[in-house]
């Protein structure tokens, strides 16, 4: 789908800059008056033709990559991805699970029975442990296990939720700009916490864009006013003095 998006947006380039080439080269053409004024006329009704076409289709094209990443990310809404956990030749990642929640979260009636799938991602590179990824049998465990996470804490082992790659990348970008205290993830939606303390929740980096974007104007339209309030501060404090008229010489008392 990203594929097929930026193929769309290259073409709508490559159509934009022919398309001014040709207005371009129709303006030098030495023709009669009445001519150039038709030729203009049908090229500006074929460019404004094809520009809401290809408009029309990017709006379908990101409609349907909505629908898509929704889809996907309520197929990953039992799975919950664990960081940090020792790998050894004799365990598996079924067992290494197993035995975090029941040693680090004290539930100790989770078992093998409780997964669905489980397994690591990526290969092996001995330098780190690799990502468990769990998927559960059942919603309500693990929300159960998402919502004991707090235990881990000085354990170096950490959960995340299994976001679809549009989400990730919209998590990421939030916590380079907020910071990771002000940002979370909440059922496959990222939550941010603005510059004014309200909370966002947002699934692309398009949203996250949007919401940067609007605190830096609001903050921008809030230090104008101060500026003004400071230089009309400092006006008053020192009146300039009409031309004509001669400043008062300090008067020194003689000792």
């Amino acid at each position: 789908m990203d594929a097929l998006q930026s193929t769309f947006s290259s073409m709508m380039e490559q159509l934009n800059a022919k398309m001014a080439v040709f207005q371009s080269d129709l303006q030098k053409i030495n023709t009669t008056p009445s001519t150039v004024t038709t030729l203009a006329a049908d090229f500006a009704v074929f460019q404004s033709f094809v520009s809401s076409t290809f408009c029309n289709l990017q709006q379908q094209l990101e409609l349907l990559n909505r629908q898509m990443d929704q889809f996907e990310m309520r197929s990953r809404k039992k799975i919950l991805l664990f960081h940090g956990v020792q790998e050894s030749s004799e365990s598996n990642a079924s067992q290494d699970t197993v035995k975090v929640v029941a040693e680090k979260l004290n539930i100790h009636n989770f078992s093998e029975v409780n997964i669905s799938r489980c397994n690591r991602l990526g290969r092996s590179s001995g330098v780190k442990p690799r990502p468990i990824v769990v998927k559960f049998t059942d919603l309500a465990l693990r929300n159960k296990i998402w919502f004991a996470k707090t235990a881990l804490k000085g354990t170096g082992i950490t959960f995340s939720e299994f976001l679809t790659k549009g989400r990730h990348d919209a998590f990421m970008n939030a916590r380079r700009h907020f910071g990771i205290k002000k940002c979370w993830t909440r059922d496959g939606s990222v939550i941010i916490v603005g510059s004014d303390g309200a909370k966002h929740q947002v699934t692309t980096t398009a949203e996250v864009n949007n919401i940067i974007n609007s605190q830096s104007d609001n903050a921008s339209a809030v230090s104008q006013p101060a500026v003004s309030v400071a230089q009309e501060a400092g006006s008053s404090a020192a009146p300039k003095v009409p031309a004509g008229v001669a400043a008062r010489a300090k008067r020194f008392v003689r000792k």
